[in-house]
């Protein structure tokens, strides 16, 4: 068995100098930022080398996108493990998306395959699940769909004994997957002790020989690199400051933070802010697109998931907007009284698409199915949930399909984009966070049939089911067989019987920040237990992945994308630095308190009040004042 580690420069989002920030335009000059080696991917390389070694015969090699600069991460990687590396440099790849950026990569994977492994498909590709500058996730799974091969996300570990088996994350749950075929690719979360470099192997490394390809000896399709071949445009770079819905108060008594916590949560009405950019008028002018507004429902057990029910209500109001219709695409072997949901939620068609073989997930069957459908009928506006399974499956869809797709979005509104020849109206602008956090991106699709999102769970509210709506439920036909499915699963752990925390109205969160397991269960349940009697409200005990990893709680506690999303009405981060993948599940929180030591942590640019200051001082400080106050 061979390997391909799929590596990537960039910049240093954790250590930005005050001078890389352009004040103005609310960018960051990336020139003047350090560049690494994405966190993620040298997670994946030990990944890789835990698979490779015992096997002597077996070749590893790195291959990395980038400017000639680039060559430090691949030398970085040999410093780690032996191998060969390939550096792909052109000026003809400059401005890519991520559908160009896949297309150009699995291109240099197939010459890897002909030239390094002489025409053997017995390998498997590495990578990590996202980069820290894109935090996208859809480069591997669109190299997957480029190649034809299948894709395991959200790996977590691995066994190799009697047969290669990988545990991953999946939204029901803890499964092992063995892949049924060759090659296939593997997308890692942190999940390893990363491996370190040795004295004599950076000596070899900086004298390794480095393969430098091109556009032309990939054999790239030049309308397909670079800004050409993109499906997405940046519309917008803009500060964080400039979309954060909340400004943080910091408060230095804890005594006075429970005071207007009291006085907040009595005044406060439930619920998820909805998002602005409603009011579009269209008038007599022709939009860019027409056709309906899908949005992917994902089950979950005999029910829809609730962020597909937030981004039909989304979508109703968006659609609306420019006199479309709105219709749900539900996969699964039985559909149940699901379809009767999705219109009383806002639906006005549900496409079923039933099937032996989509009752559980499967990316190729399911992106077979769904590409299917969305060429056959051509909306022009899909929406996924952010979820394990979305940010696996949307960017296949939208690959398959020649669209474009962003990923991760936290607002979608109807506008018109002007700019030198572009000219686009009535089109659907999509903004997400980019670089960490530190910067926000309104994209917008151009030269694709349709426009795809996924979107963070709790951005939107669930809208009020109306059981009076009435709609159309069609069962289009759907052609798969056995040889479409190209993973075997087996669930080993549900998230359904474990303990759920989304219906809490109050959560005390603990992370990183906590010294050990004692320290975390000895703050936060007291914290909890009194402000649920100051408030009078249900509460509930949660962790941060960091937390979970390091042996704090389960994972059944755990908040953010690999964890549950939550919307409780409030919601305190104790040592929680704010990572993005940690605010994806509770952003949709109505009261946010931070408390944490580093005064620049990020989770306060979405929190309402802040404490600066130590667990083992803070807390039990709280802890006190909510007896006082009771």
């Amino acid at each position: 068995m061979d390997y391909i580690v799929l590596v990537k420069q960039v910049p240093d989002v954790s250590n930005i100098p005050e001078d890389a920030w352009d004040r103005e335009k609310g960018t960051l000059r990336r020139g003047l930022l350090d560049n690494v080696l994405n966190p993620l991917d040298l997670h994946a390389l030990t990944f890789a080398d835990r698979l490779s070694r015992g096997d002597p015969a077996s070749r590893t090699v790195f291959l990395t996108m980038g400017p000639p600069a680039a060559r430090d991460v691949l030398v970085d990687c040999l410093s780690r493990v032996p191998g060969e590396a390939v550096l792909l440099t052109d000026k003809a790849f400059a401005g890519a998306d991520t559908g160009a950026t896949a297309y150009s990569l699995a291109c240099a994977i197939h010459r890897i395959e002909r030239e390094l492994f002489g025409g053997d498909r017995d390998y498997m590709i590495v990578a990590g699940m996202q980069s820290v500058d894109g935090d996208t996730a859809q480069v591997p799974p669109q190299i997957a769909e480029e190649l034809g091969i299948d894709h395991i996300a959200y790996a977590k570990d691995l066994q190799l004994e009697p047969r290669m088996t990988i545990r991953r994350i999946a939204s029901e749950g803890i499964e092992d997957v063995r892949p049924l075929r060759w090659p296939v690719l593997i997308t890692v979360t942190a999940c390893t002790d990363p491996l370190y470099r040795s004295f004599a192997q950076s000596r070899a490394a900086r004298s390794a020989p480095i393969h430098e390809w091109n556009a032309k000896s990939v054999e790239a399709d030049s309308t397909r690199t670079g800004l050409e071949g993109s499906w997405t445009q940046v519309y917008r770079l803009f500060s964080p400051s400039e979309d954060r819905p909340k400004t943080c108060e910091y408060v230095h008594n804890p005594v006075e933070l429970i005071g207007k916590l009291a006085a907040r949560y009595g005044s406060a009405a439930p619920g998820a802010a909805l998002d602005a950019g409603e009011g579009y008028v269209l008038g007599d002018r022709e939009p860019t697109y027409h056709g309906e507004f899908w949005v992917f429902a994902e089950t979950e057990g005999d029910g829809v998931r609730s962020v597909s029910m937030e981004l039909l209500g989304k979508s109703r109001r968006l659609a609306d907007t420019l006199g479309e219709k709105v219709g749900a695409v539900l996969p699964c072997d039985a559909a149940g009284d699901r379809p009767a949901q999705l219109i009383a939620a806002g639906a006005d068609t549900v496409y079923v698409l039933e099937h032996p073989l989509l009752a559980s997930f499967d990316p190729l069957a399911h992106k077979k199915a769904i590409a299917d459908l969305v060429r056959a009928h051509r909306p022009q506006v899909m929406l996924f949930g952010a979820s394990p399974l979305g940010r696996e499956l949307a960017p296949r869809v939208a690959y398959s399909c020649r669209s474009g797709l962003t990923a991760d979005c936290t607002r979608l509104e109807i506008g018109d984009f002007d700019k030198g020849s572009v000219h686009l109206v009535g089109i659907l602008k999509q903004t997400r966070p980019a670089l960490g956090g530190n910067v926000m991106a309104t994209i917008m699709t151009k030269d694709s049939p349709g426009q795809m999102a996924t979107v963070r769970p709790g951005v939107f509210k669930v809208p009020d089911p109306d059981p009076d709506r009435t709609g159309e439920i069609l069962f289009p036909p759907v052609e798969l067989s056995t040889d479409d499915l190209g993973l075997e699963s087996v669930l080993v752990e549900s998230f359904a019987s474990k303990v759920s925390i989304r219906d809490a109205e109050i959560i005390v969160a603990g992370g990183h920040g906590f010294r050990s397991r004692a320290d975390f269960d000895t703050y936060l349940q007291p914290l909890a237990v009194g402000l649920g009697r100051l408030l009078g409200a249900s509460t509930k005990v949660a962790a941060s992945r960091m937390a979970v990893e390091d042996g704090f709680t389960t994972h059944d506690y755990q908040v953010g994308q690999t964890g549950q999303t939550v919307q409780p009405r409030l919601y305190v981060a104790i040592g929680i630095s704010g990572a993005v993948q940690h605010i994806t599940g509770m952003q949709g929180s109505e009261i946010v308190v931070a408390i944490n030591k580093d005064p620049k942590a990020r989770i306060f640019n979405y929190a309402d009040y802040g404490i600066v200051g130590d667990i083992e001082t803070i807390v039990p400080e709280l802890i006190r004042a909510t007896e006082g106050a009771a």
